[in-house]
């Protein structure tokens, strides 16, 4: 049986030099649990992926963000599912404090200190690449 396919997007989200990481809680997969991530989710049927970044950043920690533009394309597969996983530079507007509704922590880091953490394994393609040790 094929694994189920999904468009996602995620948010590189820049503020004063730092980027946004935030961290999963418990997962019914356990190899993505805890682990961190650039915000961001699933693109809808008719949704454009810049409309479902906003509303996952919205739904997610209920921030306001500019998108500045396209970063870069990863393909991953996970052992019970596929994605392909559009990331996006994109700046904070307004930052007072973020409301976690999906994860149970954040950090902001300078991008030479993103390898330092536990990434889901779809992120860290983006991670060494904003690290510049690719």
């Amino acid at each position: 049986m094929p694994v189920p396919h999904y468009h996602v997007v995620a948010a590189i989200i820049r503020h004063e030099g730092n980027i946004l990481c935030v961290q999963k809680g418990v997962s019914k997969y356990a190899y993505i649990s805890h682990r961190y991530e650039f915000p961001g989710g699933k693109v809808e049927p008719g949704e454009s992926p810049q409309s479902a970044l906003h509303r996952e950043v919205q739904e997610e920690i209920c921030l306001d963000i500019r998108i500045d533009e396209w970063y870069y394309t990863v393909t991953h597969e996970y052992p019970d599912f596929r994605i392909t996983m559009e990331a996006y530079l994109c700046s904070a507007m307004r930052i007072q404090s973020l409301l976690l509704t999906e994860h149970i922590d954040h950090q902001w880091l300078p991008a030479t200190k993103l390898t330092q953490l536990d990434w889901a394994a779809a992120d860290w393609p983006i991670v060494i690449r904003l690290a510049g040790t690719s």
